[in-house]
């Protein structure tokens, strides 16, 4: 495999090389290649136990509870602002449909 580096980055790693902290750009380049992956599956390790956390935490606890949590960030205005028939209508502000007669 041939990998075309930019200058200033194929010059940084001939100067380890030359310095004796690579035996070749090869080991340097693989060095290089290894930390980053054990970085990634550290992020993704990480993520994943955050997300199962979360989701073990929302799964003790009943939909209104959740659901009052997740309003409770949603200013007074944004709530007044939706329209009083809402519930009633739902189709019409979602997919546009007519609205339906009152009942």
């Amino acid at each position: 495999m041939t990998i075309q580096l930019p200058k200033d980055v194929e010059s940084s790693i001939n100067a380890e090389v030359l310095n004796g902290h690579f035996a070749s750009a090869d080991e340097a380049i693989a060095e290089a290649w290894r930390k980053y992956l054990e970085r990634r599956h550290e992020q993704a390790r990480t993520t994943d136990q955050a997300a199962s956390g979360r989701a073990a935490a929302m799964a003790h606890k009943p939909i209104w509870e959740v659901f009052q949590e997740l309003s409770a960030s949603v200013p007074d205005e944004v709530w007044d602002a939706l329209p009083t028939d809402l519930s009633e209508q739902h189709d019409h502000y979602i997919y546009g449909t007519p609205k339906r007669p009152a009942q």
